[in-house]
Parts: C-alpha cells; structure tokens; sequence
C-alpha cells in the first residue's frame, strides 16, 4: 500500500474502501441527527440519492 497513488483521475471512481468509509461517515451523521439535506451540503451526493441509499423507517407506535 506504500506505493499505491493516492490521486486519482478525473472522473474515476473512488476505491472500495473509500466508499465504505464515507458510507459509514454519512450513517454516523444521519444516526446523530442530521438531515439528508446537510449531508448533501458536506459530500454533494443528492439528497435524494442519500435517502435512497439510507432509508429511514419511522418511529414505531407504543403499544397501549
């Protein structure tokens, strides 16, 4: 890995590996509390494609 590029061409996709680190980084800050919205702002993903990839189901009713 010591001699591996770390830049990358214009329009080549990022590796496996920095795909899944952003994936968790963008579930971390979904699970803190942010919106798809701002975590569009940060990575320029969509927030659509965000929620897409991250669905959010809604809370579950308490059963009385």
């Amino acid at each position: 890995m010591a001699n591996e590029k770390i830049t990358r061409e214009k329009g080549e996709r990022p590796s496996k590996e920095i795909r899944q680190i952003r994936n968790l980084l963008i579930l971390l800050a979904l699970k803190a509390g942010a919106t798809s919205h701002e975590v569009d702002y940060a990575t320029g993903m969509g927030a659509p494609n965000i929620r897409a990839m991250f669905p959010i189901k809604g809370k579950k009713r308490r059963a009385k």
